[in-house]
């Protein structure tokens, strides 16, 4: 549980949106620490950056190296359980990347007695007891040597469409995957099959792909759907915005059976299996909330009432 962060010196970046707003989570990283954040070796704290080149703003980020062994370069924030969450940051990938992001980042919900129930599940089917699956955002190149490319979500839920066990052989081994989610607690009940997670497009406003060497205000938002007499409901949503821009909102989604499951859990993977070399991004002015941030600067109060429109104050974000 982490207030304002406010740096020294002149090139301090001060998070407009918790100056003026209750948060969730804030870190600008102008104080050059990790604010009680998870993160693993490869993710590493920039206290000298160039605004612009290795920071949004300011002279404090996230420097993430993704290298060829395939393990990533991962960080995140464990928050008390939400029914709707919103996480924006800034992020950069370098000149030098030449591909789609496999699993960028995600927000889920594990189980208050396993901190990992989400973990080690690919490939099972989730039965909306054990976790509150949520959503992560990979990319895909729709536009000739534009990369990253275009961002979308990948998402398990427990009606999700899985490859049955006779077309998993021919590419893995059926038998062995459902052993396995076994053991997870999640075994294959519906027979033989392998479960990846589904494909939600980009469906509002004009369609994105991600350049390399520019800074990208990235947002999204997951909100668990309700649950009645222990079965979910068809109501959970997930919404994306790119630089302040609605390019996704996707409703209807079943992810829970149980209230007990909450959003609890902010996750940047970077996991890059396909790495042919070393990789880098940028991250900066982390923001956590449940209700809509925004991108920086875009709107202080949460009223609106800086902008003088008053259509401000009655308009309505996923």
């Amino acid at each position: 549980m982490v207030a304002v962060l406010v740096g020294a010196g002149p090139l301090t970046a001060i998070e407009p949106y918790c100056q003026q707003n209750s948060a969730v989570y804030c870190n600008d990283f102008e104080t050059y620490s990790w604010e009680g954040m998870e993160h693993d070796g490869d993710a590493t704290l920039v206290t000298a950056g160039v605004p612009g080149v290795h920071t949004f703003q300011g002279s404090g980020s996230v420097e993430a190296v993704l290298d060829t062994d395939g393990t990533g370069a991962s960080f995140g924030y464990r928050f008390f359980g939400e029914e709707r969450i919103y996480v924006r940051f800034y992020m950069k990938w370098d000149a030098a990347w030449d591909r789609p992001m496999h699993h960028f980042f995600t927000v889920h919900g594990d189980r208050d007695d396993d901190p990992w129930s989400c973990h080690g599940t690919a490939g099972c089917r989730p039965n909306g007891i054990k976790c509150l699956n949520g959503a992560t955002v990979d990319s895909r190149e729709t536009v000739p040597d534009v990369l990253p490319g275009e961002p979308f979500f990948y998402s398990y839920f427990p009606d999700m469409s899985c490859d049955p066990g006779s077309h998993c052989n021919t590419y893995a081994d059926a038998n062995a995957i459902c052993e396995g989610c076994a053991n997870r607690g999640l075994p294959c009940n519906n027979g033989l099959e392998c479960c990846w997670g589904n494909h939600f497009n980009l469906n509002q406003g004009t369609a994105v792909s991600m350049e390399q060497d520019r800074w990208y205000s990235v947002e999204t938002m997951i909100r668990a759907n309700t649950v009645f007499l222990g079965a979910g409901n068809y109501d959970g949503e997930m919404a994306l915005w790119i630089d302040g821009e609605l390019v996704a909102h996707h409703t209807g989604v079943l992810w829970r059976h149980t209230e007990e499951l909450l959003l609890n859990h902010f996750i940047v993977w970077n996991y890059f299996p396909e790495a042919s070399q070393s990789y880098r991004i940028w991250f900066d002015n982390i923001v956590i909330s449940t209700t809509h941030i925004g991108a920086f600067g875009e709107m202080v109060f949460q009223d609106g009432f800086e902008s003088g429109d008053t259509a401000a104050w009655t308009g309505s974000v996923p």
